[in-house]
């Protein structure tokens, strides 16, 4: 019989008040290898003619930008996306409470720049003790 292990604790989750949303995205290409807890900002969105009409095109948050990666808009579920030359399809969480230490940005993008933002559309951080 195979010993019994749990499964590892995941540090993205804060909370669980409430079940987070998810949704399909797009990682834009040239974002690099991007990874599980990486908040993402909407550049875009795919064209009334595409067949997944309307799924948010994103890429990394980073304030330094202009193209709407400068905002908040999801936090990537998978665990690793190489979008580093394509645009790859992924899932995201559109709400739900966070570890603040566990979220990632672009650039030199730190958590406290984009907490108030992430709060008023539902993405909340939290401190989380070990």
């Amino acid at each position: 019989m195979s010993e019994y292990t749990s499964p590892s604790f995941d540090e993205l989750f804060a909370g669980g008040v409430q079940p987070e949303r998810m949704i399909a995205i797009i990682i834009k290409s040239g974002s690099g290898v991007v990874t599980r807890g990486t908040v993402l900002g909407r550049v875009s969105q795919l064209s009334e003619s595409d067949l997944y009409a309307g799924t948010p095109v994103t890429t990394p948050v980073n304030s330094t930008k202009s193209d709407g990666s400068q905002d908040p808009y999801c936090i990537l579920a998978d665990l690793t996306i190489d979008a580093t030359t394509k645009d790859v399809r992924a899932a995201a969480y559109l709400d739900g409470e966070f570890n603040r230490n566990a979220l990632k940005f672009g650039g030199a993008d730190k958590v406290a720049q984009h907490e108030v933002a992430m709060r008023k559309i539902g993405l909340i951080t939290k401190r989380v003790i070990k």
